[in-house]
């Protein structure tokens, strides 16, 4: 229940969005793209973890709270239990990050040291969101964090462990995965929006208000379409329109979204975003392999 499996399928897609683009490069390694998804899925639990050990000690998980009820908020895991549940899951993705970078340079210091800082960098980022004595999430950069994590950092930055090289047109489907992932939150804070601002918890829809934050939402997911749409016209690579079923999902989505009036309502639209974002990039990897020669 607290490693929350309903967000798994988004820490997958954007994994596995930087791994598809490695595929364009002579440097793609399948040892690298299932040490990748692995260290992907560990960070994210250890966010999910980190996340309900934060908010039981701030406050922002309590009786009002809508949403799924949490394993510290319930009494399911003490707080002791679930932080040494964080202490592993930062264990063990520091353990496969620093395998995958083995893998990828072996004892190229130059390469080793930037991309080891990124990985530092994401588990703490995954534990200061609601841990520590200002977490940042607790002062609306949550939205910035998940799009450079889940969208710059894991597509680039998984394309750099392939080939050590960066390319700009790589940019366009790392902004379209950052945008997709910050949608995800987007909902849970605007279904979270009125308990958020018992707990004095400032996120983008506390301080925008419930309709302004729908209208940032559609924002995010258009602007994600538009950046994949940039890069599948600049690759001339058919496969990539696989994306069309997850896309028509996130617009439903969106509209249901929009007729939503009460935000426990927003509640049932977490998991449909996580999964169109899923079924993106698997409707690319299932062009892609119906495409291929055999």
């Amino acid at each position: 229940m607290a490693a929350r499996l309903r967000t798994l399928p988004l820490a997958l897609a954007v994994s596995a969005t930087g791994n598809y683009t490695a595929s364009y490069t002579p440097h793609f390694q399948w040892n690298i793209v299932w040490m990748s998804m692995l260290t992907t899925l560990l960070l994210q639990v250890l966010s999910n973890f980190a996340n309900d050990l934060g908010d039981s000690i701030h406050g922002a998980d309590h009786a009002e709270r809508k949403g799924p009820k949490r394993a510290v908020q319930s009494g399911k895991l003490s707080r002791l239990q679930m932080a040494n549940a964080v202490k592993l899951f930062a264990s063990l993705s520091l353990i496969t990050g620093s395998i995958l970078i083995w893998i990828s340079f072996h004892t190229n210091w130059e390469d080793i040291l930037p991309i080891f800082g990124i990985g530092l960098a994401a588990i703490a980022a995954a534990y200061l969101y609601t841990n520590g004595s200002k977490p940042y999430g607790y002062q609306a950069l949550g939205d910035i964090s998940v799009f450079v994590f889940f969208g710059l950092v894991a597509v680039m930055g998984t394309q750099y462990l392939h080939t050590g090289l960066l390319n700009f047109d790589i940019f366009l489907p790392a902004v379209s995965m950052g945008c997709w992932s910050t949608a995800v939150l987007n909902i849970n804070n605007m279904r979270d929006i009125d308990s958020d601002k018992i707990a004095g918890k400032e996120t983008i829809p506390s301080i925008l208000g419930l309709e302004k934050a729908k209208t940032y939402h559609y924002f995010l997911i258009s602007l994600g379409i538009i950046t994949w749409s940039a890069f599948t016209f600049l690759k001339a690579d058919f496969a990539l329109l696989g994306v069309i079923p997850g896309v028509f999902l996130m617009v439903k989505t969106s509209i249901g979204i929009g007729k939503s009036y009460t935000t426990d309502q927003l509640d049932h639209y977490l998991k449909p975003q996580a999964l169109a974002t899923f079924f993106c990039i698997s409707g690319v990897l299932l062009l892609k392999l119906l495409s291929s020669p055999f």
